[in-house]
């Protein structure tokens, strides 16, 4: 009964996705009929929906979901008890958690473009529909409000923002997750990281400040949803994530 619940909750939530996703990619019509929607709903309407969308997407609990078919157990009883790409390593392996790592990247992509179309020519529903994606991620309301820490989610929304970001933050996370092995520590380096990197553009060759303003903001979320993890990083006892191919 349970693997025929995840199943099907697992089915479910890849299909939004996949429809979600597909609505930038190949169902141009949708698009126009969806901006021409939201083209007569005044301004503060267009973001809020931005938002919630951002937020419904990000609430998508791929960790649980995809946990919950590989090995019939429940994330949320597992280590960390989050539903983020590391507690999924710890509770169905190294295959089962890069599937969920790129879900998880997808949804602060796919909550991007969703903002784009919500006010066409403007960077505040991206910006908005980004730090939904975020919090749905931490806080989803499809698991009574417990999710991850949203690192990946951020990711994704920043590659969309400005996509040689990711040729920036990928050897900081990769080193970062291969010499510190904490994985809140790593995801505060990637947000803070993040945060300058758009800075630096910003300041150097005039990129957009309102970007800068998503990643202080999202930095603020995700270290929000860590405050459990830096009191324990202070007082020296977060656990060490173990590296790839050792028992967990």
């Amino acid at each position: 009964m349970k693997r025929r619940v995840y199943r099907t909750g697992a089915g479910l939530g890849l299909l939004v996705a996949c429809l979600v996703f597909a609505l930038r990619l190949t169902a141009n019509a949708v698009n126009h009929w969806l901006v021409q929607t939201a083209a007569g709903w005044p301004e503060g309407v267009r973001l809020a929906v931005a938002a919630l969308g951002g937020y419904l997407i990000g609430s998508i609990p791929f960790g649980y979901l995809i946990v919950g078919v590989t090995s019939e157990r429940d994330i949320r009883e597992v280590g960390s008890g989050r539903t983020g790409g590391t507690n999924v390593l710890r509770s169905a392996g190294f295959g089962p958690a890069v599937f969920a790592v790129i879900a998880d990247l997808l949804k602060g992509a796919v909550a991007v473009v969703f903002g784009a179309l919500m006010l066409p020519g403007s960077y505040w529903p991206l910006i908005v529909a980004g730090w939904g994606a975020v919090l749905g991620h931490n806080a989803p309301v499809f698991l009574a409000f417990r999710g991850g820490a949203g690192t990946m989610t951020n990711i994704g929304v920043t590659t969309v923002l400005w996509m040689p970001s990711l040729l920036f933050i990928m050897p900081i996370f990769l080193l970062a997750w291969w010499t510190i092995r904490i994985a809140s520590l790593s995801s505060l380096i990637i947000a803070a990281a993040l945060a300058l990197v758009f800075t630096g553009r910003a300041v150097l060759s005039g990129g957009q400040w309102e970007f800068v303003a998503y990643t202080i903001g999202s930095f603020l979320i995700i270290a929000y949803a860590l405050r459990p993890n830096i009191k324990r990083l202070i007082n020296g006892t977060e656990p060490r994530v173990p590296r790839v191919g050792k028992s967990f």
